[in-house]
């Protein structure tokens, strides 16, 4: 009966491994290949042995993301030469369109290998490609001309490169993104590259250098991130876009001369379309220093988010930096402010800037959300919460998070905070550790 029974099961077995099989093997090419592209390349290897259909189906990947995942499960981790090898080795398996490649692992240092890589990309109609080498702060990789051959590029993202195209190269006419970290780049090249950019919509700028000047005309540009110092800045955009706007500085490191820097205000003069502003120290600072009254020279109509990094409450300058964006800002929704403290600073020297009774000619009549961090419960300090409070009509949520871990100074902030006015009824105060 043993036999029997079990002989009797190993036909249902067969017809169910039966059935899966088929199942797989008639999805449509377009299922098959999105299950494929959501696996490492060796693991994507491996499907072809499940039969003759699957073999060579990972060879005509549109996608190649060759990363720190792709590196940990390979015994060749050992050697560049070895990773570049098998890498190459990849690509000439390869067939048909290449519209993505990524080159990003830990390791990665800048070496001649690349160049042979890139080669062989850009004769493949890539669209986009990422090259992050890791390990480049040193000596960063050379881009080699047959990049700027690729100009059907749609994504550009690179680090710790040098980016000089040949004589004669323009732009990638149909780029829609740009990503420079800790890339090699002279403003002239980088004016020409984004001006020359029609459909540019997204410029990521994070370089440790210092620009004299920059100029973007990006009619298309929605989202600008640039993490650099420079001393002159013009951005021009299509009137009727909106635009997200980040910039960010080192403090105690403004990287020029007080004599040099240019009037920052003007920043902002020449984005007046800008709807999410998130400033630095650097720019905080700068445009302290450039003698603004309570106002900037021209209204931000349509800022709606705005972000201050490290402002020093006991810095009078930097209280007046804070005054003057709100002040600006008629439209403004939500508000992030990360506190700095200093030893040196005079820390109450700034509470006459906000007092409420000043602001008679300002509501922040859309004021939903604010957040504020590193709060010591400096005077300063609780007399711009008081004021938010009391000219913001429709504020909701007010998220503050505190430096002190002291019971008794956390409690005696509160304690005051739960005193102050609040013109919204909706209004809530919620601390955050």
């Amino acid at each position: 009966m043993m036999g029997t029974g079990g002989t009797g099961s190993t036909p249902k077995k067969m017809t169910m491994s039966c059935s899966t099989s088929d199942i797989i093997n008639n999805l449509s090419y377009n299922v098959l290949e999105n299950i494929l592209v959501c696996l490492t390349i060796q693991d994507a290897a491996r499907t072809s042995v499940l039969s003759r259909k699957w073999r060579y189906m990972w060879t005509t990947l549109p996608q190649l993301v060759f990363n720190d995942k792709f590196c940990g499960g390979s015994a060749v981790r050992a050697t560049t030469d070895k990773l570049m090898m098998t890498i190459y080795k990849v690509l000439l398996l390869h067939q048909g369109p290449l519209l993505k490649f990524t080159l990003s692992l830990a390791d990665l240092k800048s070496c001649p290998e690349i160049d042979q890589l890139i080669f062989f990309v850009s004769m493949t109609g890539i669209r986009e490609f990422k090259l992050y080498i890791r390990k480049g702060e040193v000596k960063p990789y050379k881009l080699p001309s047959t990049l700027f051959s690729c100009l059907q590029l749609e994504h550009l993202s690179l680090r710790s490169c040098v980016f000089k195209p040949p004589p004669g190269f323009k732009a990638f006419t149909g780029l829609l993104s740009l990503v420079l970290y800790k890339a090699s780049i002279s403003g002239d090249v980088l004016s020409s590259l984004t001006s020359n950019c029609p459909l540019l919509e997204s410029l990521t700028l994070r370089s440790p250098t210092s620009l004299n000047y920059l100029e973007i005309l990006a009619p298309n540009l929605k989202y600008l991130w640039c993490e650099c110092l420079f001393k002159s800045f013009h951005v021009k955009i299509a009137h009727g876009a909106g635009i997200s706007v980040f910039w960010k500085g080192l403090r105690n490191h403004l990287g020029f001369d007080e004599g040099e820097i240019s009037n920052s205000a003007m920043l902002l003069c020449s984005i007046p379309v800008v709807e999410g502003l998130t400033l630095d120290y650097h720019y905080v600072k700068c445009m302290a220093a450039s003698g603004i009254g309570e106002r900037l020279p021209t209204t931000l109509d349509r800022l709606v988010y705005l972000q201050l990094h490290d402002v020093c409450f006991g810095e009078p300058d930097e209280v007046s930096t804070v005054s003057y964006f709100i002040r600006s800002s008629p439209n403004l929704k939500a508000l992030h402010i990360l506190a700095f403290h200093s030893a040196t600073a005079a820390i109450d020297h700034a509470v006459e800037l906000f007092d409420v009774e000043g602001w008679s000619d300002v509501s922040l009549n859309r004021l939903r959300f604010v957040r504020l961090g590193e709060v010591s419960g400096t005077k300063v300090e609780m007399e711009f919460i008081r004021l938010l409070l009391a000219k913001s009509p429709t504020l909701e949520t007010m998220l503050i998070r505190l430096k002190s871990k002291e019971v008794a100074v956390r409690l005696r902030i509160v304690e005051e905070l739960t005193g102050f006015r609040r013109v919204s009824a909706q209004a809530v105060i919620t601390f955050s550790k």
